[in-house]
């Protein structure tokens, strides 16, 4: 009940107590850790310590020397940080090394050292107080040696608990180490029985029940492991295609299990255990004696089998061996001998189904054998041929098989789908390689023995058709790359059934891919215009023709047999064509066109059929026979009308009886009817026709008539001779279509030379006569050195113009600064410019006299007869040239009025800077503008000067003085449109006069500031009043004025000048900051005048007020001059605002007072007061009682007070804070 009530009572909660307990309820404060205790350690005991642990540490191929003192300081860390619970120390690699918890890498042992939280350890008692331990990396075994030398005897011979207890706790833990081993050599493929530790110290004589009862459970386990060992009788591989040597091995490992379980069964422990079962009658013993005897049984079995199986293994690791399945027939009888031994002479292998299943290995075998990695690999023609040798050499195993079993006198009754299946699905998969290696050729162009192109396709479709023949080849490159990831691990895998959705897949998208060939195909052929074109489309997709599956090479073979017809075709077509252009008119004779066509259509065609039976690539089709046999037939048809044609030929023209040799007796050149002055060829056209007949007729094979053969002899000289006429003509035709009417009077001497060269081929020379080179090489010497001096005057009139046209794009004046510069900066830029256009114009002008010296020197033979006609050439040069060198000049003044002109819409473009600043009372620039004028006038006359520096072209080459032209100065002053542009400039230059007055004016009136004297201002200052407004009104006016001048702008445009205004407004301030300064500072000596004289003016009234008078001369005085004061006192409190008000003006801007004065101001309050206090004594001291004077007194004092305390408020608000 108590515990009962003590659990109620906490559970409760806040909601049941009342408002009173909850507010007399304290809140729980947060719970405090404990402080972590820190271990004091000496040297010397630390030491011990680390010593300690390192003794304690066991590991595999531990050695002192391995100790570094890294390890070490992580140690003693761990001693001193009682907060870590762990330590470890362990190999990392080939160093010891420690850490604080669990290491973070792969060891292989480690020793563990574990504290309690907090706990301190002592050196005396370390032993007792540390848990140590060693872990390896078999932590099951690790735990399994632990609990069984360690904990079981200690727990086995505890005697600290009852009887009862520690057996069933022992029968516990020996059913732990049953499993425990178990598991443990299981994952190595052991079976080891677990015997506990109790028998060994179990004496002969009774055995107690519970002891019985433990040992039944650990048999009971046995049992399951033995029959569970017994059961493993399948032989499992990885790959799921067992072999004999893989059967051989299995049964090899179940001999060495079954060895190792009878082993432990003969085992003293183990028939301990038996025995004391088999005393107390245990009910598993009979089916624990089962299992032993059927161990033994299967051992025996085993050893038998391996002693059979071993006959198969050197036969079949020649399977292995071999370097190509073409040599596996010759090895496979004998195997198959052997299995037929093993199947007669064997105790286990005695049934068909053993039997079948070593056949079945066999077969995995050589499956495992002609697998081949590479044959998705990009090399599908080394596939095929390799997946050809395995289907034969699967077909010949079952052939052998098949054979062999006829050979037997006793019918062999095996299962033939047991043996082959695993062939059969085998060479399945390869046949469907096949399919896809034959794919990779056609569709990817992957052929390991030859690059196979791109397919190229020409014609304006043939990008297009180009990019769909790509799109077939990717796609059919990510099919086979899904193909290859998706299906490379079991495409020869027969066990895996997943090749046939990846394989139903691949025919699927190739049937798509064949429809998109089929339809490329037909695109491409419905572009192709003639055979030459088909042929190179065929040969573009000659490797789709590769492929056996489907219809792709039936449509090739479609397109192979429709070129053939085509062919037959275009020979029918040439047939209509020759008939159809006997009718049209023709460049050459009727007779030689006729024979042309057929000797070259005949040519063409067999050109076509030499190609069509050449392209060995090209399969055989029916169609090809027929168009064969056609064209042998059309070739002999040709043959008969090109002879036809050269007889009707000699028989017309070629009939004349005369010799045709006399139609060459005309002269070799004569004057031109249609074209005067030019000359022409005298050849009879007909005669050159005849010849050219002629020489068609003998090169197709035919003979020249008797009547042209003398005439065709001499048809190369002719030849020759009538190029040689015509060349010459041409040369001198040229000429002269070269030169106009007036070039031609220039020319008139070279004229006539060349005519009396031409005269004998115009009246002597005939084609007929014979004639030697030398009256053609005189001529066309001639021609030539005439044509060179033509070609000499063209360059030089071109040369010339372009020079002229350069003159003219040349501007002597170039602004290269942009905005403005200083006029210095101006002056040598401007020099430079002109400098550098000078030598330009120098160049052009040095370039055209050159030119015309040049064309000069060709007429100095002849100078004499063209002497009028030179001087007007060289004039009109002369006339160009002035033109362009006034052009120039134009465009440099255009350049240099636009750099000065401003319209009256645009805003100003100042070039030049100037400074403006006042000096000697007025305003005053640098430089100054008659500098500016003298500039811009240089830059004309330095234009006028370079023209004058070029001297005429009449004076260069050296005419006559009467018909030189002026100088180009001369020309330069007389031109309208430059002496137009020099009085703009001149008025621009007065226009920019007229504005520096205007900006001198605008300044002008601030003049006030550099007029007015220093003695002016104080007495101008001292005239007026001098109050508190009259000054601050001063002040601001020249802050006012200050601000005005600061507004200005730095620099200001006028006109084309930029005036630098600063050192004017610098100027200026400065005048207005002088002026500012001297009104302060009499400010400042007025107000202390004015503090001054008050305090003076106190002081020694109340020395004259307070002198006690001696006579009554004295104390009438003193009377009177006591109302005296009494009559000032308002005078002089009246005084004390406006006064007090310059002094606020004074701290408003910051003016600094002397002590003196500061002092004066801060006690001018207690100043007066004590003023009016020794007015009011004196008025004791002379028995001046009277109540008037006392209230006036008062009076003036409370008013006093009252001016004060406005004035100090004041003042001390406006006293700058600490």
């Amino acid at each position: 009940m108590a515990s009962s009530s003590a659990v109620e009572d906490e559970q409760l909660t806040d909601s049941d107590l009342t408002e009173d307990e909850e507010r007399s309820v304290e809140p729980r404060q947060e719970e405090v850790r404990p402080e972590t205790p820190k271990p004091s350690y000496s040297d010397e005991e630390l030491h011990q310590l680390v010593g300690a642990i390192q003794r304690m540490t066991i590991l595999s191929g531990l050695d002192h020397r391995d100790w570094l003192e890294q390890t070490l300081d992580i140690i003693r860390r761990w001693l001193l940080e009682v907060n870590e619970p762990l330590l470890t120390i362990y190999y990392d690699h080939d160093l010891l090394s420690a850490c604080l918890g669990m290491p973070t890498t792969y060891v292989s042992d480690l020793s563990y050292f574990r504290r309690e939280p907090n706990e301190i350890f002592t050196v005396d008692g370390f032993h007792d107080e540390i848990t140590f331990g060693t872990l390896t990396s078999d932590v099951d075994g690790c735990l399994m040696e632990l609990l069984e030398r360690l904990y079981v005897p200690f727990f086995r011979n505890y005697r600290g608990w009852n009887a009862t207890v520690r057996h069933r706790f022992c029968s516990s833990l020996d059913r732990f180490l049953v499993f425990l081993t178990g598991i443990h050599h299981k994952i190595a493929g052991l079976a080891v029985l677990y015997v506990p530790y109790v028998i060994k110290e179990l004496e002969a004589g009774p055995v107690e029940r519970q002891l019985v009862r433990s040992l039944e459970g650990i048999a009971l386990y046995w049992t399951t492991q033995i029959r569970t060992l017994l059961a493993d009788s399948t032989l499992t591989v990885p790959h799921d295609l067992a072999t004999v040597q893989d059967e051989f091995d299995f049964w090899q490992y179940r001999y060495e299990v079954l060895q190792g379980i009878n082993d432990q069964l003969a085992q003293p422990d183990v028939t301990k255990v038996l025995e004391v079962l088999h005393n107390a009658q245990s009910v598993h013993m009979p089916q624990m004696d089962k299992q032993v005897e059927r161990a033994k049984r299967e051992l025996q079995e085993s050893l038998s089998n391996i002693k059979f199986l071993r006959l198969l293994i050197d036969p079949c690791s020649k399977i292995d061996q071999a370097s190509s399945p073409a040599e596996l027939p010759k090895l496979l009888p004998r195997i198959i001998h052997i299995i037929r031994f093993i199947w007669l002479n064997s105790d286990h292998y005695t049934t068909p189904g053993l039997i079948g299943g070593l056949f079945r290995n066999l077969s995995n075998q050589i499956i495992r054998q002609v697998m081949v990695e590479e044959i998705l690999s990009g090399k599908p023609r080394f596939g095929i041929q390799i997946c050809n040798i395995a289907i034969d050499c699967c077909l010949v195993y079952k052939g052998i098989y098949e054979e062999l079993s006829k050979q037997q006198a006793d019918k062999w009754e095996l299962n033939k789908g047991i043996i082959f299946n695993h062939i059969e699905a085998f060479v399945e998969r390869l046949n469907d390689i096949i399919d896809i290696c034959e794919s990779m050729i056609v569709f990817g162009r992957l052929d390991e023995n030859e690059a196979i192109p791109k397919s190229a396709f020409g014609g304006t479709c043939g990008q297009e058709l180009e990019m769909i023949a790509g799109n077939v080849e990717q796609q059919f490159m990510d099919t086979l790359k899904k193909l290859q990831t998706n299906s490379q691990p079991y495409i020869l895998n027969v066990h895996r059934s997943e090749w046939y959705d990846q394989v139903v897949d691949f025919r699927k998208s190739m049937k798509k891919l064949e429809e998109t060939v089929q339809r490329l195909i037909s695109n491409v052929f419905q572009h192709v215009c003639n055979i030459e074109e088909s042929m190179e489309a065929l040969q573009a997709m000659f490797f789709f023709s590769y492929r056996q599956r489907g219809t792709l090479r039936k449509t090739y073979l479609k397109e192979v047999s429709k070129l053939w017809r085509t062919f037959s075709q275009e020979m029918d077509a040439t047939s209509r064509r020759l008939l159809e252009e006997r009718r049209e008119e023709s460049l050459l004779s009727k007779y030689v066109s006729r024979a042309l066509n057929y000797r070259i259509n005949l040519e063409r065609l067999t050109w076509l059929r030499e190609r069509l039976t050449k392209a060995e690539w090209l399969p055989p089709v029916k169609e090809s026979s027929p168009a064969l046999a056609k064209f042998d037939a059309l070739k002999h048809e040709f043959q008969k009308e090109s002879r036809q044609a050269y007889e009707d030929w000699v028989g017309k023209c070629c009939g004349y009886s005369g010799d045709l040799s006399q139609r060459l007796d005309r002269y070799l050149i004569v004057r031109s009817k249609k074209h005067r002055g030019l000359l022409e060829s005298n050849i009879d056209p007909s005669t050159l026709e005849l010849c050219v007949e002629a020489q068609h007729f003998e090169r197709m094979g035919f003979a020249i008539p008797n009547t042209l053969k003398k005439l065709y002899e001499r048809y190369d000289i002719l030849r020759i001779l009538h190029s040689e006429v015509v060349q010459v003509c041409r040369r001198y035709n040229r000429i002269l279509k070269a030169l106009t009417e007036r070039e031609r009077k220039l020319f008139r001497p070279l004229v006539q030379e060349c005519d009396c060269q031409l005269a004998p081929g115009i009246y002597k020379i005939t084609y007929g006569s014979d004639l030697s080179n030398e009256f053609f090489d005189d001529a066309n010497e001639l021609l030539v050195e005439f044509q060179e001096i033509v070609t000499i005057y063209k360059k030089a009139n071109r040369g010339v113009a372009r020079s002229c046209e350069k003159i003219c794009d040349t501007c002597l004046l170039k602004f290269s600064f942009t905005g403005f510069v200083d006029i210095s900066v101006f002056r040598m830029q401007i020099a430079s410019q002109l400098k550098t256009s000078g030598d330009v114009l120098r160049t052009h002008y040095s370039k055209t006299v050159e030119l015309l010296s040049a064309f000069s020197r060709q007429f100095q033979s002849v100078e004499d007869e063209m002497s009028t006609e030179w001087i007007a050439f060289v004039n009109d040069m002369d006339d160009m040239l002035a033109s362009s060198l006034m052009t120039s000049a134009l465009g440099s003044l255009t350049k240099l009025f636009e750099a000065l002109h401003c319209g009256e819409d645009m805003a100003p473009a100042p070039i030049l800077v100037l400074e403006s600043d006042v000096q000697d009372g007025r305003i005053v620039f640098n430089p100054d503008m008659d500098t500016v004028a003298s500039i811009i006038n240089e830059i004309i006359d330095n234009i006028r000067t370079m023209l004058d520096q070029f001297p005429r072209l009449g004076y260069k080459l050296k005419l006559p003085k009467e018909k030189q032209r002026q100088g180009f100065a001369a020309v330069f002053r007389e031109d309208q449109d430059c002496s137009e542009l020099m009085r703009s400039i001149q008025a621009e230059i007065g226009r920019q006069r007229q504005e520096m007055e205007k900006y001198v004016e605008h300044w002008n009136r601030h003049r006030i500031l550099w007029e007015t004297t220093e003695e002016g201002f104080r007495k101008r200052i001292r005239a007026g009043t001098r109050t508190a407004g009259v000054f601050e009104g001063g002040i601001e006016h020249y802050s006012a004025l200050a601000d005005d001048v600061s507004f200005e702008d730095a620099i200001t445009s006028v006109y084309f000048i930029l005036v630098n205004q600063n050192a004017l407004k610098s100027t200026l301030l400065d005048w207005i900051e002088k002026w500012q300064a001297l009104n302060i500072q009499m400010l400042l000596d007025h107000a202390s005048n004015c503090m001054g004289s008050l305090y003076r003016y106190m002081r020694r009234n109340e020395r004259n007020v307070m002198k006690v008078p001696r006579t009554i001369r004295e104390s009438l005085a003193a009377k009177q001059l006591f109302e005296q004061l009494m009559k000032e006192v308002p005078v002089k409190q009246s005084a004390f605002s406006p006064m007090l008000e310059l002094f606020v003006l004074l701290h408003k801007y910051h003016v600094k007072l002397t002590e003196k004065t500061h002092q004066q101001v801060v006690g001018l309050e207690s100043s007066w007061q004590h003023y009016l206090q020794v007015l009011k004594e004196a008025d004791e001291m002379l028995d001046n009682d009277g109540d008037e004077t006392k209230l006036e007194l008062a009076r003036q004092a409370e008013k006093f007070k009252l001016i004060l305390k406005d004035f100090l408020e004041d003042f001390y608000s406006k006293l700058p804070k600490q």
